[in-house]
């Protein structure tokens, strides 16, 4: 069993954690993060009994590799960078993905890419290829609104009812839990975005028919639309991509946890990503996350709601179905 150290804490790191318990693949020992964690990464290790300090060396020696997570808090590139050399100085295994590669300067060949680069050689026919069995899209109003979590759970859901799930997930962690990490061309600088619509609907064509699956549960990384004037979330480019390149049937779509719920919203909400990405939202997730603008530093700064004993306001009997991230009974009952 291999033993991993993550970094830095983010909010998908308990996901991680709790998915590879009973695991035999990949256990999770240690999580580091930066000081301004540590009272979080106290807090985790209380709740898991695992190991978690800012100071990195210390976590390196208890494992064999090391996971680096996601940007999504936006912490500084060179606290990753100083990181990734101190584990390659240590000898041990690096485990990443191509967009965060593509932030700091590292030979790809000593890193161990959490995702499929090359594109397929079906790739030859400027025409989307049909797949016909159902699509259900994960999306977000933008980064940390627990869209891993809520394609955990969804996934989890469908197969107790025995289907065959192609599980695309928008989260290279997902690659450790046993669902297939979207393909890194999506980041490429040198393809197009017709050509990557192309791209990838051929290449889930031929996920698709390597096995016989019943259903494609696809996350879509990043947020569907720029909010407040600090966050344009690359303005729903992937997203967008993914849409055009999957005819998609139902979408959960994650808020964050102070979003006003009112039915203006959620319709406004809806008429949106149905009209830019052909998506009906089935039902809305409400996330342990909220964002506050940064007006000095401009930029939106993520925070994670601590006391799970707060209960939002979820409205009743309205068109749109509101369910709570942590509700798992009513989330497996809509499912």
């Amino acid at each position: 069993m291999e033993k991993l150290v993550v970094f830095p804490l983010n909010n998908d790191t308990e996901i991680l954690i709790k998915g590879l318990k009973e695991n035999k693949l990949y256990q999770v020992v240690a999580v580091s993060s930066y000081i301004e964690d540590r009272s979080r990464l106290e807090l985790l290790q209380k709740k898991s009994s695992i190991y978690c300090s800012t100071e990195f060396e210390e976590c390196l020696t208890r494992a064999d590799a090391i996971v680096f997570s996601e940007n999504t808090m936006g912490y500084s590139y060179d606290g990753y960078q100083k990181r990734v050399q101190m584990a390659l100085d240590s000898g041990k295994k690096i485990y990443a993905g191509l967009a965060l590669l593509d932030k700091i300067q590292i030979d790809r060949d000593k890193v161990c890419i959490l995702q499929e680069s090359e594109l397929s050689d079906e790739v030859v026919s400027p025409n989307k290829k049909e797949i016909d069995i159902p699509v259900i899209s994960v999306m977000g109003l933008g980064e940390n609104c627990d869209k891993f979590q809520l394609q955990v759970k969804i996934k989890k859901v469908i197969e107790k009812q025995g289907y065959r799930v192609l599980a695309l997930c928008s989260n290279v962690l997902g690659g450790f839990l046993g669902m297939e990490n979207l393909p890194g061309f999506l980041y490429s600088k040198f393809m197009s975005y017709p050509e990557k619509i192309i791209a990838l609907n051929h290449w889930i064509h031929t996920k698709v028919k390597q096995q016989e699956y019943d259903v494609i549960l696809v996350g879509c990384p990043g947020g569907v639309s720029e909010f407040e004037k600090y966050e344009t979330n690359y303005f729903g480019e992937l997203p967008l991509i993914i849409s055009n390149a999957l005819d998609v049937d139902i979408g959960f779509l994650a808020l964050y946890r102070y979003t006003d719920l009112n039915y203006t919203v959620l319709k406004n909400i809806s008429d949106f990503v149905l009209r830019k990405y052909n998506t009906p939202v089935k039902e809305y997730i409400l996330s342990r996350q909220f964002y506050k603008a940064d007006h000095e530093w401009k930029k939106i700064r993520y925070y994670t709601m601590e006391d799970m004993n707060e209960k939002p306001a979820i409205p009743e009997n309205s068109e749109y179905q509101v369910l709570d991230i942590f509700d798992d009974t009513k989330i497996e009952k809509e499912e």
